[in-house]
């Protein structure tokens, strides 16, 4: 069970200085295939937590999440029939505890249904107060799962954890079998065709990082669109398994707690107007793609820093890592910073 998303104070933790990483590596893409030992549900879930959280944390926060979610959930999206509003959403199995939902269990102070129930946002409001803990880095894993999370296993011993005197004693049961499967999804994930072309085919260029200014809603935004790289483009969709162009970047805010328009047409007016020059990571950049014009945009794509835009082109791609400077070579009809 998880109680909320409150910040907490750690004690015998040190401080550290910030509560966002500065420039963390981004993992290329969350790959494909089995990991051993968890089932194809399993490897995608895990696969999608370690891309999350090794773009906003490294690989530290990659082992702490996939511990937290084997421990909460076995790595499965599960709903829950005490929440009504999760029950109406896809799910990979039944819990019961109080009404938490998904793979990190979160009762409705984390976020809403929807978050909870998916992956990327799921994985983000977890980050979210692991990264604002003081000193998470230095602490034990277990220790900072159990911060955040605030199980029963609080070092008293009682019946609820088994007697247990083991501060996140539940998670460290865990601990050395999530390092091995974030290791293995590491050692097998591919740079998707990076390269140096202009277009680098459903992934980033090696090296690529967030930059150090990125808002922190804007953080969640890049990081959600880069989780969907390689997933088809499908007119009208809106993910989880497919996107077109507005449907990527719209879900994409709309992970991040901001909710804008549906369509180009909409997102044209979303946020305020800035320029090339001014670009920032998360902001929208409209273009009059295949079947527009500069005066009534057709597409749009994210901004992700770099030089690079992530997009959903057209029918028989897929979402992609773009050059700015090709992405723009056909006029620009706006840009709009988001948050």
């Amino acid at each position: 069970m998880v109680a909320g998303a409150v910040a907490v104070g750690v004690v015998g933790l040190t401080a550290v200085a910030g509560a966002l990483p500065q420039a963390t590596p981004v993992l290329v893409c969350a790959g494909t295939g089995p990991v051993a030992g968890l089932s194809d549900a399993q490897a995608r879930n895990a696969r999608t937590v370690v891309a999350t959280a090794s773009t906003r944390g490294g690989h530290q926060a990659a082992v702490i999440a996939v511990m937290t979610a084997m421990t909460e959930s076995s790595l499965l999206i599960l709903g829950n029939p005490n929440d009504p509003d999760g029950t109406t959403l896809p799910n990979q199995g039944l819990g019961y505890d109080h009404d938490s939902l998904g793979l990190f269990q979160q009762r409705p102070g984390w976020g809403t249904a929807a978050q909870r129930m998916d992956p990327v946002a799921s994985t983000n409001l977890f980050l979210d107060t692991l990264l604002a803990l003081p000193g998470w880095q230095q602490a034990d894993p277990w220790v900072a799962a159990q911060h955040v999370q605030r199980s029963a296993w609080t070092g008293t011993p009682t019946e609820v954890n088994s007697w247990s005197d083991r501060v996140g004693g539940n998670y460290l049961g865990n601990a050395q079998r999530a390092g091995s499967i974030v290791d293995t999804i590491v050692a097998t994930t591919p740079d998707c065709g990076a390269g140096p072309t202009d277009t680098v085919p459903a992934g980033l260029p090696p090296g690529y990082t967030l930059p150090a200014d990125t808002s922190p809603a804007a953080r969640v935004a890049v990081t959600f669109a880069l989780a969907q790289l390689g997933k088809p483009y499908v007119w009208g969709a809106t993910g989880p398994t497919g996107y077109d162009c507005s449907g990527l970047t719209g879900t994409a805010w709309r992970a991040a707690g901001v909710a804008i328009g549906r369509t180009t047409y909409e997102q044209v007016h979303d946020g305020t107007a800035t320029t090339l020059q001014g670009l920032a990571p998360g902001d929208l950049i409209l273009t009059p793609g295949s079947d527009g014009t500069l005066a009534a945009p057709g597409h749009v794509g994210m901004y992700i820093g770099d030089g690079r835009v992530v997009e959903a082109p057209q029918t028989g791609d897929v979402v992609k890592v773009v050059a700015l400077s090709s992405y723009v070579s056909g006029g620009v009809s706006a840009i709009r910073h988001i948050a």
